[in-house]
C-alpha cells in the first residue's frame, strides 16, 4: 500500500502550477414573465463551451463570473425547465445580459410557478456527446424503489434486469441483449463491477449514493479502458455541491427486506467538503410462497459505508481531487426453509448455501487545469480494491480472493484550436486472483500497461468526430490494440444520427461469473484450449451501431422518437453450456460464430408539463455456435416492450405534491436450456411463456424535506411455476435451480420516506 501511495505522491508532486490574474466575464441570467417584467434565474449552470470544466452557477439574483482566457468563445447554459442556450462572447467590457425561454409550457405562467411546474426528463440524450448516452436522473431514480444500482434500471427500455436464480435471488442487468459481464460497469470513470464481484457487484452500490447514471450505448471512449464491449455504465456519487445537507432514507417490504441509509455532505475550510454514506440492510424472515420447500429469496445483511473528500479549486488554482474509502460486508444465506447454518452446513441435513463478501476500496482522483489555457488539463486517477469471496452450495465450495490496482494519466489539450482537441493517456491493470473451486485451486496474476489516444474533431457546424485507439500490454492475453470510432451528425436542427464502431477485449472470471449455477447438482466442465486464464482464451468482440433521434412537436406537445441498432460480432468468446447435457455446465472457448442483432424504437411523448409517456419495443437476434450446433442463446426474449408513466400534481410549495409512476414490460418468451434427458417429471418446456409485469408507485411530497411512498412490483401476480427442479431431493442428480426465466414470488409491496435536513 505504501509503495502506490508514494506512486500517487510523486505524480501529484510533479504538477506545478502558479496562480494568475485573469480577466473575468461578467454577466445576468433572466427569464421573462407575463407581466413583461424579468426574474433572475437562480441555480442555472453557466460553463465555456470550449472547456466545460469552467463552469460556474448563478446566484439568487442572476448573476454569474467566469474566469475568461485567451481561446474562449462561447458559453453554454443549462436549466432544467427551461431551454439550453448558447451565446457568443465578443466583448468583456460589458455585462452580458441572457434570458432564457421556459420549456413546453401551455400557458403562460409566472416564473416562480414555472420553476415548479415544468417537469425536466428524468431520463435524456445527452444532445452534445457523439456516442449514443442517456442520463438518469435522481427524478428517474425516484420512480420505482431503487434500493441498489441493479434495481436503477427497472423504468429504463435500454437495459434489461432479471432474476438469475431460484434461491439466491440475486438480480443482473443485460444490455444489447448480452449478459452484463460484457457491459463496462465504472463509478467515476474508473472500473468497479468485475472481477470476483462480476455477478454481486451491481447489488452493492445503494440507490440513494447515486447522484446521476450515464448510459452510454456501444463502444465508449478509449480512455476508460478496453472492456467495454456493448457498452458502458457509469454512477456518478452523491457529493457536497453548494450546500450543507443530511439525508435519512428507509425502506421497508412485505417480504421483511428492510434497508436505512444516511447520506452526510458538510462543507470543509478552503474549497473542502466531506460527505459520508452509510448503508445498512438485511432480508429477516424465511418465506416459502411457492411452497417448494426452498426459500423465495435468502436470509441477508450488508453494512456499507463510505467517505469522500473532496478538494474544488478549480475556479481559483486549476486544482480539483477527490479521494475515497469504502468498505462492506455482505452476507447471505439460503437454501431449504429448515437449514441452520451452524449445524447445517455442508452437510445432507438439509441442502442451503451460503455467500460471504468482504470489500475494501481506496480511489483517488486528481487533475488540473491550466489557467493560462483552460482547454489544457492533466488528470491521475488511482484505485485499489480488495476483494474477498467465501460461498458453499450444498457441499459445493468455492472462495476467492482479489487484489486490484487501476491508475489511468490523462493529459487533454488542443491542436491549433479548440475544434481540434486530443487526449492521450498511460493506464496500468493489476488483478491478482486466489480461487478455489470445489477441490481445485486457480491462480493468476494479469498485468496490463496500456497507453490510448483519441481525437475529436468539430470543425464542421453539424458534424463531430471521435476517433480513439488503445494497445494494452497484457501478459496473458497478448498485445491487444483496440481502435473506437463515433460520429455525431446533426441532420436537421431536430433530427440527430449517430455511428459507433469499436473492438473490445476482457478476460473471463468463468466462476464468479456463473455462481448463480453452482445451486444445482450440474457437474462442472471445462474444455482448456490454449489460453492461459484457466486455459481458455481472452473474449474480443466487434460492436457496431447506429442511432437516430427525431425531436418534434405536436401542437404544443414535445416529442422524442429514437430508433437504434447495433451488432456485437465475436471473434473469441468464452462460452456457457448448458444444453450439452441436462446434468452438465460446460465452458469452452467459441469455435465458429457468434453474434448479437440488436433494435430498438422509443417514443417519448411530453402531453402537458407534469406527464411523461414512454413506448418501447426491442427486437433480439442472438446466436452462438455450440459444439452441438448453432442455436439461439436461452434466457433471452426475442420480443421486449415497454410502457412508462409519470404523473405528478404540483402546489405552491415549490415542490410536486403528488407523484404517480407505472411501469408496464411485455417480456417474450425466451429459449430455455434444454432438459430432455432427464426423467419425464424433471422435463421442463423448451420455451417459456411470454408475460407482462406491471410496477407502480404513488409518492406524497409534505414540503422539499419529506417526501413518502408506497409501491409495488408485480401487480398482476404472474410468477414462474417450480422454478426449482426435483426440490424434493435436492442432493439428487436432477435439482436445478437456474432456469428461471420470470419472478418466483407474486405480487410485493414496498414502502418508504426520505428526509432531508
Amino acid at each position: 500500500m505504501k509503495k502506490y501511495i508514494a506512486v500517487f505522491l510523486l505524480c501529484a508532486g510533479a504538477f506545478v502550477f502558479a496562480q494568475h490574474q485573469h480577466e473575468i466575464l461578467k454577466g445576468r441570467l433572466s427569464a421573462s414573465v407575463e407581466s413583461g417584467n424579468f426574474i433572475p434565474i437562480n441555480g442555472a449552470e453557466v460553463y465555456w463551451k470550449e472547456h466545460p470544466v469552467m463552469k460556474t452557477v448563478t446566484d439568487s439574483l442572476g448573476n454569474f463570473e467566469l474566469v475568461y482566457h485567451e481561446g474562449l468563445y462561447n458559453i453554454g447554459i443549462n436549466k432544467e425547465g427551461f431551454i439550453s442556450k448558447e451565446v457568443r462572447i465578443e466583448s468583456l467590457d460589458e455585462l452580458v445580459e441572457v434570458y432564457l425561454e421556459p420549456e413546453n409550457l401551455s400557458n403562460e405562467k409566472e416564473l416562480d410557478e414555472i420553476i415548479v411546474r415544468q417537469r425536466a426528463k428524468a431520463v435524456s440524450v445527452k444532445s452534445g456527446a457523439v456516442a449514443l448516452t442517456y442520463t438518469i436522473n435522481k427524478t428517474e431514480l425516484l420512480k420505482a424503489a431503487c434500493c441498489n444500482l441493479a434495481e436503477s434500471f427497472e423504468t429504463n427500455p435500454t437495459v434489461d434486469v432479471s432474476t438469475t436464480n431460484a434461491v439466491t435471488g440475486s438480480k443482473q442487468i443485460k444490455m444489447l441483449g448480452l449478459d452484463q459481464k460484457y457491459t463496462s460497469i465504472t463509478v467515476e470513470n474508473m472500473p468497479e463491477v468485475r472481477g470476483l464481484t462480476s455477478a454481486s457487484g451491481i447489488n452493492f452500490l445503494p440507490g440513494t449514493w447515486i447522484n446521476s447514471i450515464q448510459l452510454t450505448k456501444g463502444g465508449s471512449t478509449v480512455n476508460n479502458g478496453y472492456e467495454a464491449i456493448t457498452g458502458q455504465i457509469n454512477t456518478e456519487l452523491v457529493k457536497y455541491k453548494d450546500k450543507n445537507f443530511t439525508t435519512f432514507n428507509f425502506y421497508g417490504n412485505q417480504n421483511s427486506r428492510l434497508e436505512f441509509n444516511v447520506v452526510n455532505a458538510t462543507q470543509l475550510e478552503n474549497n473542502w467538503s466531506n460527505t459520508g454514506l452509510v448503508h445498512l440492510s438485511g432480508r429477516f424472515a424465511k418465506e416459502d410462497m411457492n411452497d417448494d420447500g426452498f426459500l423465495d429469496e435468502p436470509l441477508s445483511r450488508q453494512v456499507n459505508v463510505m467517505n469522500i473528500l473532496r478538494y474544488d479549486g478549480i475556479q481559483k488554482n486549476g486544482w480539483g481531487s477527490v479521494f475515497a474509502i469504502q468498505a462492506l460486508y455482505d452476507k447471505q444465506i439460503g437454501g431449504e426453509k429448515g437449514f441452520h447454518e451452524s449445524t447445517d452446513r455442508l452437510t445432507q441435513n438439509h441442502y442451503g448455501l451460503g455467500i460471504e463478501n468482504s470489500h475494501l476500496e481506496i480511489w483517488n482522483k486528481t487533475g488540473y487545469v491550466f489557467l493560462d489555457k483552460p482547454y489544457q488539463s492533466i488528470g491521475l486517477q488511482t484505485k485499489f480494491i480488495h476483494h474477498a469471496l467465501n460461498s458453499y452450495f450444498g457441499q459445493r465450495l468455492y472462495n476467492g480472493n482479489q487484489n486490484s490496482v487501476f491508475a489511468n494519466l490523462i493529459f487533454e489539450s488542443i491542436l491549433g484550436n479548440t475544434n481540434n482537441k486530443y487526449t492521450v493517456g498511460a493506464g496500468y491493470l493489476h488483478d491478482s486472483y486466489n480461487e478455489d473451486f470445489e477441490s481445485t485451486n486457480y491462480k493468476r496474476t494479469e498485468n496490463v500497461p496500456g497507453i490510448f489516444a483519441e481525437y475529436t474533431n468539430t470543425s464542421l457546424k453539424d458534424l463531430t468526430v471521435v476517433a480513439g485507439i488503445r494497445t494494452d500490454f497484457h501478459n496473458l492475453a497478448g498485445t491487444q490494440v483496440l481502435p473506437r470510432l463515433n460520429i455525431r451528425y446533426s441532420l436537421l436542427p431536430k433530427t440527430t444520427l449517430r455511428l459507433a464502431a469499436g473492438r473490445g477485449m476482457r478476460t473471463a472470471n468463468i466462476f464468479a461469473e456463473n455462481m448463480q449455477y453452482f445451486a444445482s447438482s450440474r457437474q462442472v466442465y471445462k474444455k482448456s484450449g490454449n489460453g492461459n486464464i484457466y486455459g481458455l482464451e481472452p473474449e474480443i468482440a466487434w460492436n457496431y451501431g447506429a442511432s437516430l433521434i427525431q425531436d418534434f412537436k405536436v401542437g404544443s406537445i414535445r416529442n422524442t422518437f429514437t430508433l437504434d441498432f447495433y451488432r456485437t460480432d465475436f471473434e473469441k468468446q468464452v462460452l456457457v453450456d448448458l444444453d450439452r447435457s441436462s446434468q452438465e455446465l460446460w465452458f469452452y472457448n467459441l469455435d465458429g460464430n457468434s453474434y448479437s442483432n440488436t433494435f430498438q424504437a422509443v417514443w417519448d411523448v411530453f402531453p402537458v408539463y407534469n406527464l411523461e409517456l414512454h413506448f418501447a419495443y426491442k427486437w433480439y437476434d442472438i446466436k452462438t455456435e455450440y459444439l452441438d450446433g448453432k442455436r439461439q442463446v436461452p434466457f433471452t426474449s426475442k420480443h421486449r416492450g415497454l410502457f412508462s408513466a409519470s404523473y405528478s400534481t404540483n402546489e405552491t410549495e415549490k415542490k410536486s405534491k403528488w407523484s404517480f409512476d407505472l411501469t408496464l414490460q411485455y417480456i417474450g418468451k425466451q429459449r430455455l436450456p434444454d432438459t430432455s434427458q432427464n426423467p419425464v417429471e424433471f422435463q421442463r418446456e423448451p420455451y417459456s411463456p411470454d408475460y407482462a409485469l406491471l410496477n407502480a408507485q404513488i409518492s406524497r411530497h409534505f414540503s422539499d424535506k419529506f417526501r413518502t411512498y408506497v409501491g409495488v412490483e408485480n401487480l398482476g401476480g404472474y410468477k414462474q411455476k417450480n422454478p426449482v427442479i426435483d426440490p424434493e431431493n435436492p442432493f439428487g442428480s436432477y435439482m436445478d435451480t437456474s432456469i428461471v426465466y420470470a419472478p418466483v414470488v407474486p405480487a410485493m409491496f414496498y414502502l418508504g420516506f426520505d428526509l432531508k435536513l
